[in-house]
């Protein structure tokens, strides 16, 4: 059995961890919806009880639930975000997502994050995704072997992810697990993790941006 793929990352002498640190992190739409939600939390470290997390329509998240890790996590990598040099992509399938939804106060919050990455991408002064890139890109859009055991719409999101030249897929779908996050990363390069993944590689540095 291979090792949890944040063991083996970090398994990489410091230099290595360092140099391949995600820098350009897709954001999956249950990922944005939970910043949402909990941003108070996770922006500004408010919370009214330490022992649970209430949503906007009112669904409890106790500690025993899967999700609560999940909310932390988000926090402790977020939490000095302005003091990094993370960028944090999205697509216009994540944006036909958010509309289909059709909760207006997650539109008007998503089009916020959807101007920023625009203005991301309009910073670059060369284009910013590579030729390289779009190789890979079509290169993963016939891989069976990536693709195949995924939904149509997390096939998106992962080919999104490769396409706009993204060193991590933030997710907390449970296709971020096991040999696929080995498969991905040694064939595109690309972490597909869960926030308690990344919190995991990241936290090493994180004295860096304090």
């Amino acid at each position: 059995m291979k090792p949890k793929f944040t063991d083996n990352f970090n398994s990489q002498n410091v230099v290595s961890r360092f140099e391949n640190l995600s820098q350009r992190i897709f954001l999956d739409t249950n990922v944005l919806q939970y910043l949402q939600d909990f941003g108070e939390y996770i922006f500004e470290n408010y919370r009214e009880s330490r022992e649970c997390f209430t949503s906007p329509k009112g669904k409890t998240i106790s500690k025993d639930h899967p999700l609560y890790s999940q909310i932390i996590a988000l926090h402790d990598i977020l939490i000095n975000i302005d003091r990094t040099n993370l960028e944090f992509s999205l697509s216009q399938s994540i944006f036909d997502e958010v509309i289909k939804k059709g909760d207006g106060h997650f539109i008007q919050w998503f089009y916020d994050v959807w101007d920023h990455w625009q203005s991301v991408l309009e910073s670059y002064e060369d284009n910013p995704i590579s030729e390289s890139t779009f190789g890979k890109y079509k290169k993963a859009r016939i891989d069976k072997s990536l693709l195949g055991g995924l939904s149509e719409k997390d096939q998106k999101v992962v080919l999104d992810a490769i396409r706009f030249d993204c060193d991590a897929l933030l997710t907390v779908d449970k296709f971020a697990k096991g040999n696929f996050q080995h498969f991905a990363y040694q064939r595109y390069g690309l972490m597909i993790v869960k926030p308690t993944d990344l919190f995991e590689i990241l936290k090493p540095f994180q004295a860096l941006w304090v």
